[in-house]
């Protein structure tokens, strides 16, 4: 496949993704109105990527790679992760706390099976395990930032991932809040697939973004 082709592919197709999760979060709602928020979309963006992963792992036009991953590998990613989940949470403390509206209509259980587990797994699956591979003709251009570097295919992958969440505004959070969420998804989003690209693994992008949705859950409840 072409190279720039496949660029704008992946973007369109991502695109496409999430607006017909919330078509389909919309139409659950509609039959199964007790059905806690934002899960209707995020099964529909768990099904697609899984298959656009499949369908374009076997034409060989992404690879996509997941496997085990030693605990020592994960001190960093999960330690940066915190960090940046602790920044966060100290800008809702200056510029006032508010509640994530998907989060709200949920129990500790729920939040913890749907947020912590299935929105992380499903929102990986399309930012980075689709779209980042999509975009690996770029990977050759980036930013060097301190002894790192990140690659156009993770910075582009969490800016898009970030800006998703502008669609909170839409669920009635506040612009302010919704301004915290995003930034600090782009910043979870490059972590993740930063770790990705680094070990050429899925799993520490999933990781990652785990730990992020723990961290909040945690922060939300002391």
């Amino acid at each position: 496949m072409n190279k720039t082709l496949k660029i704008f592919l992946g973007i369109f197709i991502t695109f496409i993704v999430l607006v017909l999760s919330s078509g389909f979060e919309m139409y659950i709602k509609s039959i199964i109105d007790f059905i806690p928020m934002g899960i209707g979309s995020q099964i529909g963006i768990l099904i697609i990527s899984i298959l656009l992963i499949f369908l374009f792992s076997k034409k060989r036009i992404i690879e996509f790679n997941f496997g085990k991953v030693k605990l020592q590998q994960l001190i960093f990613p999960i330690g940066l992760t915190v960090f940046l989940l602790i920044i966060s949470q100290l800008y809702s403390v200056i510029f006032g706390n508010e509640e994530h509206p998907v989060a709200v209509s949920m129990s500790i259980v729920q939040r913890l099976i749907f947020i912590v587990f299935f929105a992380s797994l499903s929102e990986e699956l399309l930012f980075r395990g689709f779209l980042q591979n999509m975009l690996n003709p770029l990977k050759l251009y980036g930013i060097n930032l301190l002894k790192s570097r990140l690659s156009l295919p993770v910075i582009i992958s969490g800016t898009l991932f970030g800006l998703m969440h502008f669609a909170l505004i839409t669920n009635g959070a506040s612009f302010n809040y919704v301004l915290q969420i995003v930034i600090s998804a782009m910043f979870l989003g490059m972590i993740a697939g930063y770790f990705q690209e680094k070990h050429n693994n899925f799993t520490f992008a999933f990781i990652v973004h785990m730990t992020a949705n723990l961290s909040g859950l945690i922060l939300s409840v002391i």
